[in-house]
C-alpha cells in the first residue's frame, strides 16, 4: 500500500543555491537582487542565513565572499547551522557564470509568493472555523491577500531625462486640450479651476464646525459629479441613514424645499418635480452606504467591489471622527488612531486610483479668535490629517449674526470655501452662498448645481440608495 507523501510548500533548492552562487561572483547580481528579495523569500533555512549575511555586508559596503560571509555567520554562531564553511565554498563554485541570476531570482520570488498565499489561505481557514462573523473573516481574507499583492509592487529609479520628457509631453497635451488631464470636476467653476478637478489618488479634506454644512457640500459635489459629468460616486455616511441622505439628494437636485419633506405637500407641481428628480437619481451612478462605525479597511473593501462591478471615480466619507480603526491603540491614543485612519484612507485613494473626499470636524479654537476663519491648526486631532491630505478646504461662515437673525428661508447667506492647503496647485478663498431652503451651496452669480432643467445625462441603470423605494417611504419623517 502506497503512503501519500506530505506535500512540501513550493520551493526550488537548486534555484536558491544558484542565486546565492551568483551573488558571490557578481556585483551586478547584488545590485539587482538585494532590493528585490528578503531573507524569508528563501525556503531553506541555511540559505536564509547566508542571504541575511550578504545583505548586512552589502549594507556596510563590505566585500561579499566566502571568507566575509563565513566570518559573519561565525560571529552570529550560525556557521554550523548553514552546513559549515564547506557548504559556503561549494556555493561559490556552484555556477560558472552569473548571467542567469535574474531567472533564478524570479524562481525564488515566485515560490515565495506561492508560499505566502498558502500561509494566508491556512489563516483564512482557521479564522473560518473559529470566528462566527462571516464579515470579519471576509475582511481578514481580503487583507491577507492584499498584503501579499502589496509586497509585489516595486518601482525603480529612472533617469531625470525620462521624467522630464514625460512632463513636457503632458504639458503639450494640456496646451492643446486643457481638459485632457482634468480630474473629477464638482461643478463649482472657481474650485474646478483651482484644482483642475480632483485627481486620482488625492486625499481631500473638507472641514468645518458642526452644523456649518459639510454634508450639504459633499452632497452638492456628488450630485454635480454624477449628473453633470457622468461620474460614479460612492458616499459613505456614518451620521445619517441612506434615507436621510436620499432626502438631501432629492431636495438639492430638484430644488425642492426641505419643509416639504418634513411637513408634506399636496402641490402637484412639487410632486412632478419630485418624481422627475427621483428618476434622475435612479439613473445616476451614485452609491450610498450608511454603515455606522465603519473602518477604512471596510470602506476599501466595498470600493474595490464597486470599482470592479460598475467602475468608480470618486469616494466621499462623512465623516472622519465617526470612524474607528481596526488597529485601535491599546492605550486609547485617539491621535494615533486618527493618524492610522488618515494614512489608510490616503493609501486607499492611491490603490483605487480615485480622489477620496474625507469630511472632518474642526476644534473650537476658531470660535475663540477674533478672526474666525479656520486654520490648519484647527483640524480636530490634527497633525496627521494635514500631513496626509493633498488638499484641505474649510467652510467658513462669514454671515453676521444680525443677517442670520433677519434672514428668511428664501435668503442665501454668505459663506467662504477656504483652500488652506493644496499640494499641487493654488490656494485661495472662494465666495459661496448657502441656500438653506434647498440644502444647497453655490457660487454667487453661477448655476453650480445640476438640476432637472440642465442637459440630459447618459442613462445607465444602476443601483442607488433610492432605487426601488416608494416615494412615500423616501419622504417619511
Amino acid at each position: 500500500m502506497n503512503k501519500t507523501e506530505p506535500k512540501l510548500p513550493p520551493n526550488n533548492r537548486e534555484a536558491e543555491q544558484s542565486l546565492l552562487g551568483c551573488l558571490f561572483i557578481s556585483k551586478d547580481a547584488c545590485i539587482e537582487v538585494f532590493p528585490a528579495l528578503v531573507p524569508d523569500d528563501f525556503y531553506f533555512t541555511p540559505h536564509k542565513r547566508i542571504y541575511e549575511a550578504m545583505l548586512d555586508l552589502y549594507g556596510k559596503n563590505s566585500p561579499i565572499d566566502y571568507i566575509t560571509v563565513s566570518n559573519w555567520l561565525t560571529n552570529k554562531q550560525m556557521l554550523e547551522e548553514v552546513g559549515g564553511l564547506e557548504y559556503i565554498v561549494d556555493l561559490t563554485n556552484y555556477v560558472p557564470t552569473a548571467a542567469n541570476y535574474k531567472a533564478y531570482c524570479d524562481i525564488v520570488r515566485n515560490d515565495s509568493y506561492l508560499r505566502q498565499v498558502i500561509e494566508a489561505s491556512n489563516k483564512i481557514i482557521n479564522h473560518a472555523f473559529t470566528d462566527d462573523s462571516a464579515n470579519r473573516v471576509l475582511e481578514l481574507a481580503e487583507k491577507y491577500i492584499f498584503d501579499i499583492s502589496q509586497t509585489r509592487r516595486t518601482s525603480a529609479l529612472v533617469h531625470i531625462k525620462d521624467a522630464v520628457t514625460e512632463a513636457i509631453d503632458t504639458m503639450e497635451k494640456v496646451s492643446i486640450d486643457p481638459n485632457v488631464n482634468a480630474g473629477v470636476r464638482v461643478g463649482f467653476p472657481t474650485l474646478d479651476k483651482y484644482t483642475n478637478g480632483f485627481k486620482p489618488g488625492e486625499l481631500i479634506i473638507i472641514a468645518a464646525r458642526p452644523g456649518i454644512g459639510k454634508t450639504t457640500l459633499a452632497v452638492n459635489f456628488a450630485v454635480n459629479a454624477a449628473l453633470k459629468y457622468n461620474k460614479t460616486v460612492a458616499m459613505f455616511d456614518l451620521e445619517m441613514s441612506a434615507l436621510q441622505v436620499a432626502q438631501r439628494f432629492i431636495c438639492s437636485t430638484g430644488r425642492v424645499a426641505m419643509d416639504f419633506v418634513k411637513g408634506g405637500t399636496k402641490d402637484n407641481n412639487v410632486w412632478e418635480t419630485l418624481f422627475e428628480t427621483k428618476k434622475l437619481l435612479e439613473n445616476s451612478n451614485i452609491y450610498v452606504d450608511d454603515t455606522t462605525n465603519i473602518t477604512p479597511a471596510e470602506i476599501l473593501s466595498k470600493c474595490r467591489r464597486l470599482k470592479m462591478q460598475h467602475g468608480l471615480d470618486m469616494v466621499i466619507i462623512d465623516y472622519l471622527q465617526l470612524m474607528h480603526s481596526e488597529r485601535a491603540s491599546k492605550d486609547n491614543n485617539r491621535q494615533q488612531e486618527v493618524a492610522d485612519m488618515t494614512r489608510a484612507i490616503k493609501l486607499a485613494a492611491r490603490e483605487l486610483g480615485v480622489p477620496i473626499l474625507l469630511l472632518s470636524q474642526l476644534n473650537r479654537e476658531s470660535e475663540k479668535r477674533t478672526n474666525k476663519t479656520p486654520q490648519l491648526s484647527d483640524l480636530r486631532e490634527s497633525g496627521s490629517i494635514e500631513q496626509d491630505a493633498d488638499i484641505v478646504m474649510f467652510i467658513a461662515d462669514i454671515a453676521s449674526d444680525e443677517v442670520k437673525e433677519n434672514a428668511s428661508n428664501d435668503d442665501a447667506l454668505d459663506y467662504s470655501l477656504v483652500i488652506a492647503k493644496h499640494r499641487n496647485g493654488m490656494r485661495g478663498t472662494i465666495p459661496i452662498k448657502w441656500k438653506s431652503e434647498y440644502t444647497q451651496f453655490y457660487e454667487p452669480g453661477r448655476d453650480t448645481l445640476y438640476t432637472k432643467n440642465t442637459s440630459k445625462v447618459q442613462k445607465d441603470t444602476v443601483l442607488t440608495a433610492v432605487q426601488d423605494k416608494d416615494i412615500d417611504d423616501i419622504f417619511k419623517d
